[in-house]
């Protein structure tokens, strides 16, 4: 009687990790090619891959499956690429040799590595699959050490920030013959302290047609907001590169400088944040560099004095004031609490409910519909012009070709119907940009006063900044009272809001039959 013996049954393990570095490992299709061509007489009863890092035990739902169905006598072999597959710790390599002893696995393959079922063989194999914890973690700690030097001589580890670019072959960061200057341009926009970030990010994409660096998938694009915030933020332009690893410590960079060490002081300062030079150790103050003097236009600072009592307790309290950098009579202190109070009564001669945040959107939206078609008809006539002055221009170049006109004649006449052309395309362009800008701004600062006071409190320094900015240049302190030159168009919400708010809220009180016939009256006048 011939009895044949049961093919043993293997799952074939694929694994390519994307969360570490494991960049000379083969593609999961490539593995799975080369054990098919090396074990095309096994069983492979199925085929599981994994994407997950095998640095860690415990850490791959997909290998633990395997593992359970060969302890359930579901399985009894694996096949893999390599041991480094299976396991890069010795938790992982032990669980595998043990089942291994146990007659569990019965069997183990690999196409890229051979080993032998001898006490010598499985220590190779226990060996080769923990050993890769020692190549990731060393080469991670060689990683960091070549990392500290550089930063120690002065360099950038990783991408060069926007207005530089990397020089692969000498390892160093160079000016952006593109960026650089326009970068330098928005800080001293900043440093004015008449932009905000997002108005600096505007004047950047519209008026200058930036686009950041295009590298592999990302960039090529005008520049956002919260990236030209963390642009602004960032202490190596102002030429010193910081340790990771112990706060407060900066290298001078190998490179060129930006800004100025004190630029990039009051860069933080009008963003809210302490400066990298200016290490200091008070708290916060959340409304430093919002206000300036209304004396001599130097910013308002603030500092901590604490006040103890003969009790052993003690009281802290935060006073702003002129910097008096200038000549300048303002000596009066205001607290913290008094200055909050005095922004919240600003911000409550402009402040907007949610619904007429509603309705002017509706109203904005109307408006704008109506321009596309006003601006349509206008494009179209200059397009009917740019295209006149065009066709004399090629008509005039094919008489000068035949000879028809000399040299002087056609030098004057197409300087003038170019001058021309210019002109017209200019005015398209600004008629299509201001009809964008207008309603731009007009939903933004509807946006930013609706529930200004909520959103000042909370919100961090830059967006308590826009805030203000919002309703008017030059937050100023003057003898201890705080006043903004609030825009010309929003005196009309100034004289008539909190009228309309107070109006509104009496609006539940009055009889069900006539609150539809109030809130119409209300959105009519809101509108208006």
């Amino acid at each position: 009687m011939n009895y044949k013996q049961p093919k043993l049954r293997y799952v074939a393990y694929l694994r390519k990790s994307t969360e570490d570095e494991e960049r000379q490992v083969l593609s999961k299709d490539a593995q799975r090619d080369k054990i098919s061509e090396r074990f095309s007489d096994l069983n492979i009863v199925e085929w599981l891959d994994e994407s997950k890092s095998a640095f860690e035990p415990d850490k791959r739902p997909v290998f633990a499956k395997i593992l359970e169905k060969l302890d359930n006598g579901e399985l009894d072999g694996i096949v893999a690429w390599h041991p480094d597959r299976l396991s890069r710790n010795e938790v992982d390599a032990s669980s595998i040799t043990w089942r291994i002893r146990k007659g569990i696995i019965k069997d183990l393959k690999f196409a890229n590595f051979s080993y032998d079922d001898s006490p010598e063989g499985m220590m190779m194999l226990q060996m080769t699959m923990s050993q890769s914890q020692y190549f990731s973690a060393k080469l991670s700690k060689d990683v960091m050490r070549g990392n500290e030097k550089k930063r120690k001589n002065g360099g950038l580890t990783g991408t060069a920030p926007e207005g530089y670019l990397n020089d692969r072959l000498k390892r160093t960061v160079y000016k952006d013959p593109l960026r650089f200057s326009l970068m330098r341009k928005a800080f001293d926009l900043y440093l004015t302290g008449d932009y905000s970030v997002q108005a600096i990010a505007r004047i950047m994409n519209e008026d200058w047609g930036y686009l950041t660096v295009k590298r592999n998938k990302v960039g090529g694009k005008p520049i956002s907001g919260s990236a030209l915030y963390r642009i602004f933020n960032n202490v190596r332009y102002a030429g010193l590169v910081p340790d990771p690893h112990n706060p407060g410590v900066f290298y001078t960079a190998a490179f060129p400088a930006m800004i100025t060490p004190e630029e990039y002081d009051k860069v933080q300062e009008l963003l809210g944040r302490t400066g990298c030079i200016k290490l200091t150790t008070h708290k916060h103050f959340v409304l430093r560099g919002l206000i300036r003097c209304g004396e001599c236009a130097c910013m308002v600072t603030a500092e901590q004095k604490v006040k103890r009592y003969k009790n052993g307790t003690s009281k802290t309290y935060i006073y702003y004031h002129c910097t008096g950098k200038r000549a300048c009579s303002q000596k009066k202190y205001i607290d913290e609490d008094t200055l909050f109070d005095k922004l919240s009564e600003l911000l409550n001669d402009y402040e907007l409910i949610p619904k007429f945040y509603d309705w002017g959107m509706a109203a904005l939206r109307e408006m704008a519909a109506q321009e596309v078609k006003e601006r349509d008809n206008v494009q179209a006539m200059q397009y009917n012009a740019i295209g006149s002055l065009q066709e004399q221009l090629d008509r005039l170049l094919d008489m000068a070709t035949r000879g028809m006109v000399d040299d002087e004649t056609y030098q004057t006449k197409s300087e003038a119907l170019k001058e021309q052309l210019a002109e017209a395309t200019t005015k398209q362009q600004e008629i299509a940009n201001r009809s964008k800008n207008w309603y731009d701004y007009s939903t933004n600062m509807l946006e930013k006063l609706t529930q200004a006071n909520e959103k000042f409190v909370e919100g961090e320094l830059a967006d308590k900044k826009e805030i203000l900015l919002a309703i008017g240049q030059n937050p100023r302190l003057m003898d201890g009272e705080l006043a903004i030159q609030s825009n010309e168009w929003l005196v009309p919400i100034k004289n008539s809001v909190k009228s309309l708010r107070a109006e509104y809220a009496k609006v539940p009180t009055l009889p069900k039959q006539i609150q539809e016939a109030q809130i119409e009256a209300l959105r009519s006048q809101w509108c208006g």
